[in-house]
């Protein structure tokens, strides 16, 4: 073979190299991650901030639990070759709803989630709960990961008001409905002891997602530290146990056409 030949055999060879290192590279950009939107929801009515006194003591709890909670949003790592990482927000509201700070990356955003939460004065006034889910929705939906099927709302609240109380955003029933539609999970997680059983069950999308979930302590049961942190990794655990054998993540032997 002469030497042009030889030369040209070798660049050609170069060429292909190169260009399934470069298919390689975006295959592990692409693939490398499995997204998680995560928007928590905080009720900072009037009967949660004027519960207890100091007045603000059990919103003081509720951020509290909030910190915790996304302290625990820590990046996983699955054999399908991604990680489940975490995309986390927040607002409060009462009867008008205010965004703590939208979904931001974790873990580079924690320490500024958490600043933005243990700023807030609670409002004290109505509960437009369906306001405030639908204003999550929507943080949710624009703010997020394209991937729809791991979006997820933490709704913090005590329940409260009974029915019949003014619900301008169409209800709560609605709000709930809404979120459903679009594919969107939504926890609910009671504050207080007194809280209304009834109201949480029809925020939570099913019985699995409410439980005995507690964002509080409110001093009545050595126990509730311990509960408090097993809601927190409850949560935590189910999210993870859907998002890891789900499409967007894979298991090995179904990724074989990406090896």
């Amino acid at each position: 073979m002469s030497l042009p030949r030889v030369l040209l055999a070798l660049l050609l060879q170069a060429c292909w190299a190169t260009a399934q290192d470069d298919v390689a590279a975006s295959r592990a950009i692409a693939f490398q991650d499995c997204p998680v939107d995560l928007f928590f929801v905080l009720d900072t009515s009037e009967s949660v901030a004027l519960r207890l006194k100091p007045y603000g003591a059990l919103v003081d709890k509720v951020k509290d639990f909030t910190k915790r909670f996304i302290d625990n949003l820590k990046d996983r790592y699955y054999r399908c070759d991604r990680n489940l990482v975490w995309n986390a927000g927040a607002l409060h509201y009462s009867d008008e709803v205010e965004i703590i700070r939208g979904l931001t990356r974790m873990p580079s955003g924690r320490d500024a989630l958490k600043s933005s939460v243990d700023a807030v004065k609670y409002f004290g006034k109505g509960t437009y709960t369906d306001c405030a889910i639908k204003r999550g929705l929507e943080e949710l939906l624009v703010g997020g990961s394209h991937l729809k099927e791991n979006k997820y709302l933490i709704v913090v609240t005590d329940g409260h008001p009974l029915e019949g109380y003014k619900e301008p955003c169409g209800g709560l029933e609605d709000a709930v409905n809404e979120a459903k539609h679009l594919g969107v999970r939504v926890f609910s997680v009671a504050i207080t002891p007194d809280h209304l059983e009834p109201r949480l069950s029809i925020i939570a999308t099913d019985h699995t997602y409410r439980r005995n979930f507690t964002a509080a302590d409110w001093g009545q049961s050595r126990d509730a530290e311990a509960v408090i942190s097993q809601t927190i990794d409850t949560i935590t655990d189910m999210i993870v146990s859907v998002a890891s054998p789900s499409p967007l993540c894979p298991r090995r032997r179904r990724s074989r056409a990406w090896e």
